[in-house]
């Protein structure tokens, strides 16, 4: 990064940190915000599911899921994150520079692929809703094997992260890197694991699935919608094109989300070296905590989209603060008044974050 370490205060602190303490203190509080609501969040979520019985449909089965799979990101990633985007030595050690580096592309990779079967199980759902059903079984299989390949794919970063000395005088302060024996190989892992797997095929995937939906939806006849009353035609337009409009956030959501991040990383890992002091670099350093944390916010917008936009999810919610216990089945009606083409949302989430 282009530090000079000396014996001086002044020095210390511009070797140990990689921003002034105000930008360092905007960083810890955006952080901490995305952590509290993430948390908060996913946990309604899992509490409505888990202590409601009528909630516990293969939708919502997927949806539990993905908030626990969000859970698991706002943990390992964003403390970590935070600290290494405040301090520019690794501190926390090296168990926790494997250990952290391996559970952020778990969660993130289970969250992405998530993201993915739900879209597909709402595509069956609505598209081929005779033949097309998934069932619980079938759902159990899936979430299995989406944990199973997050594993999987992501053990070279628990192989390959480790410490290295920033410079050779202090071999004590070092940085928590990947360490690739080839750098073709580090290069074929990013391009097909990271940008692939967990950001290009997953967008390819939502958005054909969603324009499936919206082609149904689009042209569905419904009761009522060709008998002349202008009022009626008016109220099912408008709920065909909220439909559409759902679709169109779920993917610009994705898209924004991760786009930042996978430019800086596909610069870092493809375009050569960046020279030391340059305003590439400057700009990098700002710009990567930032694209960090927007990749992260996903963790806080996923049960925003899937759960508190949908009206059984709110009445859970509500449900829960009246019952103020923290266990127990809850009664309420889980009755709803929208018609099966609208309670479709989604959208996603992506990787590694220690640069």
């Amino acid at each position: 990064m282009g530090h000079n370490f000396t014996n001086s205060t002044d020095a210390d602190e511009d070797f140990w940190l990689r921003h002034s303490l105000g930008v360092a203190s905007v960083f810890c509080v955006a952080y901490t915000i995305v952590f509290l609501i993430g948390i908060f969040g996913n946990s309604f979520v899992i509490a409505v599911v888990a202590r409601s019985p009528r909630m516990r449909t293969t939708t919502n089965f997927f949806i539990v899921n993905l908030a626990v799979a969000d859970i698991l990101v706002v943990i390992f990633c964003l403390p970590a994150t935070l600290v290494s985007n405040v301090f520019l030595p690794w501190i926390l050690g090296w168990f926790m520079c494997k250990a952290v580096s391996y559970l952020q592309g778990v969660s993130v990779s289970a969250s992405i692929n998530t993201l993915v079967a739900i879209s597909f199980e709402r595509f069956l759902a609505i598209c081929y809703p005779m033949k097309g059903q998934i069932t619980a079984s079938i759902a159990k299989k899936i979430v299995i094997s989406i944990w199973s390949s997050s594993l999987l794919i992501s053990l070279p970063w628990a192989v390959h992260f480790s410490l290295s000395p920033i410079i050779p005088d202090l071999p004590e302060v070092e940085l928590c890197v990947e360490m690739w024996p080839h750098p073709s190989s580090e290069l074929l892992y990013f391009i097909f694991a990271n940008l692939v797997l967990c950001y290009l095929l997953p967008l390819c995937l939502i958005t054909a699935c969603y324009v499936g939906i919206w082609i149904k939806v689009w042209r569905r006849q419904i009761p009522g919608e060709t008998d002349g009353n202008a009022q009626v035609n008016s109220v099912i337009q408008r709920s065909k094109l909220k439909v559409v409009k759902m679709m169109l956030v779920v993917v610009i959501i994705f898209v924004v989300s991760w786009l930042p991040l996978y430019i800086i990383f596909t610069r870092i890992k493809v375009g050569g070296d960046i020279e030391p002091n340059s305003l590439e670099e400057n700009v990098l350093i700002i710009a990567a905590p930032i694209a960090q944390w927007l990749g992260s916010s996903n963790s806080c917008i996923n049960p925003v989209i899937y759960a508190f936009l949908n009206k059984k999810f709110r009445k859970g919610f509500k449900a829960i603060l009246k019952n103020k216990k923290c266990c127990g089945t809850l009664r309420y009606d889980t009755s709803s008044i929208s018609t099966s083409f609208t309670n479709s949302p989604t959208q996603n989430y992506h990787h590694n974050y220690k640069r």
